[in-house]
């Protein structure tokens, strides 16, 4: 998410002040994707530990989530880039 939100920037001269947004937006995501993986490899340890293991639905539907997002954003900048 890091090298898409600064491809963003590269492009700042097509998309203006949106790829600025866009930088910020992706890079939250990664940010809060590092600290869920965090907290995820924590629970993990100690569910290893306990010999039980506990699935993070949350943590899988954040990633899909930004995943999606990002093609999106991608797909979109590609036919914008397109049509100019």
């Amino acid at each position: 998410m890091t090298v898409v939100s600064l491809l963003f920037i590269r492009f700042i001269h097509v998309f203006g002040g949106l790829s600025v947004a866009i930088f910020v937006i992706c890079l939250g995501l990664a940010i809060t994707a590092i600290a869920m993986q965090v907290r995820r490899y924590r629970l993990g340890s100690v569910s290893i530990r306990a010999e039980r293991g506990r699935p993070t639905p949350m943590a899988v539907l954040f990633l899909a989530t930004s995943v999606c997002l990002v093609a999106a954003l991608g797909i979109a900048s590609v036919i914008r880039i397109a049509l100019t």
